[in-house]
């Protein structure tokens, strides 16, 4: 990625993570002359594959790919220019003490026989839960690609859709109390505590963690909501190929290029300096970095000491950790036979259970590291042999609810002993593992924020509750992607809609800038649809007896075809009924 010689551009990006890479990728293709100046020395910010060891690559932060937009897929031609996304049958496996296990399958039928095995009330409760989701995600999915409108008229979209409750249990309460309402099985409420928990300063008891858990469950891949997968060559190949499409377009990428300030002259930002010195020109510049790095960016006197005084108090506690492990034998997991099976293809969560987060909550709160960690696992390269040498396997181990700040000691002095007693967690699962690590990698939240530059080790850019969403992300101030420089914007993780590799934040981004600029907003982005289609089965569980038969009819496959034809004819007639 080279400079093409120029120092004047329509428009500068700052961080080339994949919304900073978005919104140079609309803005090129509108026709505006992109430079992107990212301070590491490869492109992706946390969406990144790295060489953490030398012969093996990783997804050092984030590695599993569910939220990213699917118009920004079309938008952006990103399988042309070489994204490949998968799945695996296996999408998640909990593994217990007592070496019992639960997969969630991408096949309904395999789930509920899973949730069976702990619960047959709960694998029924499942599809009224999994039925509230899709309702929750019809009414807050229209909200993503557009810029953020007021909290209040959000809650105005669930009352006229009849859903006020839904909002309740999906975005204000905890996620204990949604899990509570639908589940019995302490298994099945611990497995999924998780989603609830990423970059969370609090437990499953908090307030709002089921607002986490809401912003997860609107993800969807290839059309399948709640579902994701994995990039072919890791999260890299996301951030690889949106970079790809800017450049087709025109965009300038420059990596190994830390900006020192954003220049400003009366007012308005006209480019920028870099830590070499060396100045670009541009009459916008747009932030990729988190809120409150961005305006840190600015030079004194620039904003309003009222404006500083509130990004100041813009929450970015909740941080986790990563050890990346090199290994020369798959783990042989307690329970299960010997040799490879789905449980490594799978994302792996051991130890989870509701009582083992609120511990972790508990310490998190005094500064201290749990004594029982929930450990996640991935091991990409079983499905992705590009990623490991020949005989070995990339394994990456995460760790929610730890504190960035340590009572006593610091994260320098504690991140072996932190490893040591994550691994010590991983040992008692599967035992074989303790001889067959080659190397390790750790990152722990202090350097998650040296090296990837988040803030207190958040890789949502800040908190995700509800009082730092929508207009209030990431204050009312800065919440429609402006700040009070002229020229200069907001796009990353910080700003509407919140966190994760989602592109919604670029995209939006992209629109207000070009609506300044010529009063367009015109990005090549497809409308995104109000209310999802309730086809025949939607209209079937709306009853009690509904719910019933279409839990006999998921369990059964010759049933499904018989329901498929006929949800096959109902969207063909209500097409129709569109076009008479």
């Amino acid at each position: 990625m080279s400079e093409n010689g120029t120092r004047a551009y329509d428009a500068i990006v700052v961080g080339a993570g994949h919304n900073g890479l978005i919104t140079a990728n609309y803005l090129a293709r509108a026709g505006r002359r992109v430079l992107v100046l990212e301070a590491r020395d490869v492109v992706g910010g946390a969406c990144v594959t790295e060489e953490l060891i030398p012969g093996a690559q990783w997804s050092s932060c984030a590695f599993i790919a569910g939220l990213l937009r699917p118009e920004l897929l079309r938008d952006l031609e990103l399988e042309r220019y070489g994204l490949e996304l998968y799945q695996n049958d296996a999408l998640e496996v909990g593994i217990f003490p007592d070496g019992s296990h639960l997969f969630l399958w991408k096949d309904m039928d395999r789930t509920l026989k899973e949730l069976a095995k702990f619960s047959e009330a709960d694998a029924k409760s499942f599809l009224d839960f999994g039925l509230h989701v899709k309702q929750f995600a019809s009414i807050i999915t229209p909200f993503l690609m557009r810029p953020p409108t007021s909290r209040s008229e959000v809650m105005r979209a669930f009352e006229e859709a009849g859903a006020e409750g839904l909002f309740d249990e999906f975005v204000l309460s905890s996620i204990k109390d949604l899990l509570d309402r639908y589940f019995e099985s302490g298994n099945i409420k611990g497995l999924f505590t998780f989603f609830g928990m990423v970059s969370i300063w609090g437990g499953p008891s908090t307030p709002g963690t089921a607002g986490v858990y809401g912003h997860h469950s609107v993800g969807e891949f290839k059309g399948h909501l709640g579902q994701w997968g994995l990039v072919k060559g890791g999260m890299g190949g996301i951030t690889g190929a949106i970079a790809k499409s800017a450049e087709a377009h025109g965009a300038v990428i420059r990596v190994s290029s830390p900006v020192a300030e954003v220049l400003v002259s009366r007012g308005r930002t006209t480019g920028v300096r870099l830590q070499s010195g060396e100045i670009f020109h541009a009459p916008v510049v747009v932030s990729n970095a988190d809120p409150l790095r961005s305006l840190d960016l600015l030079p004194s006197g620039a904003l309003k000491p009222a404006v500083r005084k509130s990004i100041g108090q813009f929450d970015y506690r909740g941080s986790m950790a990563r050890i990346h492990l090199l290994i020369d034998e798959l783990p042989e997991y307690i329970g299960f036979p010997p040799g490879r099976g789905p449980q490594h293809e799978a994302q792996q969560i051991m130890n989870a259970s509701v009582e083992a987060f609120e511990l972790a909550w508990e310490a998190q709160r005094r500064g201290e590291l749990p004594d029982e960690f929930v450990v996640e696992a991935m091991i990409q390269s079983t499905t992705d042999p590009t990623l490991a040498p020949p005989g070995k396997h990339t394994m990456t181990l995460g760790v929610l609810q730890i504190p960035y700040e340590l009572a006593g000691t610091t994260w320098d002095e504690k991140r072996d002993e932190f490893a040591d007693a994550v691994l010590e967690t991983v040992f008692r699962y599967a035992p074989n593992l303790r001889e067959h690590i080659l190397d390790r990698v750790v990152l722990t939240p202090l350097d998650l924020e040296r090296e990837y530059h988040l803030t207190g080790g958040n890789i949502f850019h800040g908190a995700m509750y509800f009082d730092q969403l929508f207009g209030n992300r990431p204050i009312p101030a800065l919440a429609d992607y402006r700040t009070p420089v002229g020229g200069y914007y907001l796009c990353g993780s910080g700003t509407h809609p919140g966190g994760g590799v989602m592109g919604a934040n670029g995209h939006n981004a992209a629109k207000t800038v070009l609506d300044d600029l010529d009063g367009s907003g015109t990005v090549p982005s497809a409308p995104v649809t109000a209310k999802l289609h309730r086809g025949l089965p939607d209209r079937v569980m709306g009853s009690k007896y509904g719910r019933e038969l279409g839990y006999r009819v998921a369990r059964q496959p010759a049933l499904r075809q018989v329901v498929k034809f006929f949800t096959r004819s109902s969207q063909l007639g209500s097409k129709a009924e569109r076009h008479d």
